[in-house]
């Protein structure tokens, strides 16, 4: 019915609204803050490094819906999978946040200067992890959906939104955090939020 179309979809909807007004948002917090010029020039290079990992990690939740199967039964075997994604994903990406790879990438390709090479290497040392959280929140939301239960993947989403505003808050307006590590410690923080929100509701329907 369309009822219960509008229960499944209005909390996907909503959800992706919300994510899109995030970037907006740091965009704004990051131009208050201490070197915000130099931080607004290194953050788009950082976020869209490290999303070439996460989009390997976002992927997996079309997998955990096609095949998890009707009781979840197939869960095991993709659990096991996820693992070894986010492993590798986390080791590749470390090499390049914690090596001289880090200058290949911003200085050779993406064509940043020395001086904004080094100010950008904090900022990708946060998120080098940033692909696990995102795998595992892939498999929380294809659990989820595979289970028909939305709502609170809009809830984990808002958790997250808001977990971000009150760390740039804290860390830009209270501690003068310098913006672009400000960001990345927001965008850590929010997923770990919504990690930690969404694992009750996972647990529960996979039983």
């Amino acid at each position: 019915t369309y009822n219960e179309i509008n229960k499944f979809y209005y909390p996907l909807a909503l959800t992706s609204l919300i994510g899109l007004g995030v970037q907006p948002l740091v965009t704004f917090f990051v131009g208050q803050s201490r070197m915000a010029l130099e931080s607004l020039a290194v953050l788009p290079v950082v976020t869209s490094f490290v999303f070439i990992f996460r989009a390997l990690g976002l992927s997996y939740q079309e997998v955990i819906i096609a095949l998890i199967g009707e009781k979840r039964e197939k869960f095991k075997p993709l659990l096991n999978f996820a693992i070894v994604l986010a492993v590798v994903l986390v080791v590749v990406l470390g090499l390049f946040a914690f090596t001289p790879l880090a200058d290949f990438w911003f200085i050779t390709v993406s064509g940043l200067s020395q001086s904004l090479a080094e100010f950008a290497e904090l900022p990708l040392m946060i998120m080098f992890f940033f692909p696990a959280l995102t795998v595992l929140i892939s498999i929380q939301r294809g659990v989820l959906v595979a289970a028909k239960n939305t709502q609170p993947i809009t809830v984990g989403t808002i958790t997250e939104f808001l977990t971000i505003v009150i760390t740039l808050t804290i860390l830009i307006k209270h501690l003068n955090f310098i913006g672009a590590v400000a960001a990345t410690i927001a965008f850590v923080a929010g997923r770990i939020a919504s990690n930690i929100y969404l694992m009750h509701s996972t647990v529960r329907s996979l039983k």
